[in-house]
């Protein structure tokens, strides 16, 4: 099932992100947190939308600061300058139920999904261990974690 929930959220992904943020994306193999360099940018925003249905979990999203703002400025057309800490978290927690919402509505479910409202979290506070996937995007790279319960 976790599979077939990721290829669902990659496709999801690479179809946000082109349309909503008009960046193309990549997808790397699943790997340690702690390997992926990731959290080497910094500052990261994280964020997390649980959901639940015929299966429950989460997903997550830890991007550097830098390329939160590329999207921000992509979705929203203002310039960089002029967008706060507040329209960032909104942006990353926009796409992440876009993101989410996307895959789960295409996934073949007995019970209906339910998504719950997307929250800001630390992403210092996940384990470096968590296998993770890399999205690279033009000049930057993201990780996604999809944790099922």
């Amino acid at each position: 099932m976790k599979k077939m929930l990721m290829t669902a959220m990659e496709i999801s992904i690479s179809e946000v992100m082109e349309t909503m943020f008009f960046l193309p994306v990549e997808f790397g193999e699943e790997t340690p947190l702690s390997q992926s360099s990731i959290l080497k940018n910094s500052p990261i925003l994280a964020c997390q939308l649980k959901f639940s249905g015929d299966v429950a979990g989460s997903l997550s999203i830890l991007a550097p600061k830098e390329l939160v703002g590329e999207m921000a400025e992509n979705f929203m057309g203002e310039a960089r300058d002029l967008l706060t800490d507040e329209h960032l978290s909104g942006t990353l927690t926009e796409m992440l139920n876009m993101v989410c919402g996307n895959a789960l509505s295409k996934t073949e479910s007995e019970v209906p999904y339910e998504l719950g409202i997307p929250q800001v979290i630390d992403g210092s506070k996940i384990s470096e261990e968590e296998m993770v996937t890399i999205v690279e995007t033009t000049e930057s790279r993201m990780a996604i974690l999809l944790k099922i319960d």
